[in-house]
């Protein structure tokens, strides 16, 4: 039986939550029954671990939505694959291989990692992308929201599309704090009875790190055996260690990059911040409570939709962002048993809710549901 070609694009080749999701999906697929290919519209980490994994995979350099530059380019990949079913991960991936995947015919599902119109853009930007996500998703033959929030959102902005909800998963094979190396304290000189805060994502305007080290130093002022790991790059890194040098706590906070072991960043970690201003569903957070991590996150769309408040995690409002997360950080620290609480009933639920193999088989369900109803209507 001839294997099932899926293509699956994504906006960029950078290690971010969308392309995590994408590594763990390519994992766990099925590679009996399909055979996946990759584009990404940028290079990055993503393809060296899709070289290592041995997925064929391509480069197709755009930043720009709905590129017609790089039309041709697409539908020459598309042809030469004899691809089944396109799969797409963010909303430019999707607006750079619409036309030529209308051209040939081929089926495409779409996976919105959030919505690009949250509440904090002015009014023009908010309802101009509300008409761009409207006219991409009524593209598709399928959507898949993460999460339920952005379900009810969708329907709310956009009206009735087709869409599934399927909640991002991990491996909890990989996430799994008792297999890890104790080297990561160690390495930065941290004590290993210190308070240790980790912060994993791209260092963009949309995940928040400012107000997060701001509310670190105020609570550190009360917790002086207390650190912080901020992991990851982007356009806002600079800004934020020039932040935590004039705040005089560059000894207590650290900025490594990119790091690719953050299963074991993790497992040294008592608690995870993700102060975002919005998510899809974000799996950073999800690993982090899969870790066993106390999980602490803004009460936006997306986190909602993982952590209960006061159960697994703790929620704070944006309204009172940075006040907020400090006095939860120093609340963490004053109440150690608290912290275990939080930690252990998080990876219940995502044993429960986010386990990567479940995540799989439904997406996998939706690529042959496509594909029958493409091959019915030929």
């Amino acid at each position: 039986m001839n294997k099932i070609k899926v293509l699956e694009i994504i906006q960029q080749g950078e290690i971010g939550g969308g392309e995590s999701h994408l590594l763990t999906l390519l994992s766990k697929l099925d590679r009996n029954r399909f055979e996946p290919i990759v584009i990404a519209l940028s290079d990055g980490e993503m393809i060296n671990r899709l070289n290592v994994m041995g997925i064929t995979n391509y480069v197709v350099n755009s930043r720009l939505p709905f590129n017609f530059m790089v039309w041709k380019k697409m539908r020459r990949i598309l042809e030469e694959n004899s691809i089944n079913v396109i799969h797409t991960h963010g909303a430019r991936a999707l607006s750079n291989i619409i036309y030529p995947a209308s051209a040939l015919k081929i089926p495409v599902v779409h996976t919105v990692h959030g919505w690009s119109f949250h509440d904090y853009l002015p009014s023009w930007k908010r309802k101009l992308r509300i008409m761009g996500e409207k006219f991409l998703t009524g593209k598709t033959k399928m959507n898949i929201v993460v999460s339920e929030s952005n379900k009810q959102i969708g329907i709310r902005e956009l009206g009735d599309f087709p869409c599934r909800v399927v909640n991002n998963g991990v491996d909890l094979a990989i996430y799994n704090r008792h297999d890890k190396n104790k080297s990561i304290r160690k390495e930065f000189n941290i004590p290993e009875r210190a308070l240790l805060v980790s912060f994993v994502a791209r260092f963009i305007h949309d995940k928040n790190p400012l107000p997060l080290i701001r509310a670190f130093k105020r609570a550190q002022q009360n917790h002086p055996d207390m650190y912080m790991l901020m992991v990851g790059d982007g356009p806002a890194r600079p800004d934020a260690i020039k932040l935590a040098g004039e705040l005089a706590i560059n000894n207590h906070i650290f900025f490594p990059g990119f790091r690719s072991d953050v299963p074991a960043i993790l497992a040294a970690s008592n608690i995870f911040c993700l102060p975002s201003i919005k998510e899809g569903l974000p799996v950073s957070l999800i690993e982090a409570m899969a870790m066993g991590n106390a999980a602490i996150a803004s009460a936006v769309q997306g986190c909602t939709d993982v952590v209960t408040d006061g159960v697994d995690g703790l929620l704070v409002d944006m309204e009172e962002l940075e006040s907020g997360l400090s006095s939860v950080l120093q609340r963490l620290a004053d109440e150690p048993e608290f912290l275990q609480q939080l930690a252990t009933e998080g990876r219940k639920t995502v044993e429960r809710r986010f386990d990567a193999i479940t995540m799989t088989h439904h997406i996998e369900n939706i690529y042959l549901e496509l594909i029958s109803q493409s091959n019915t209507s030929k």
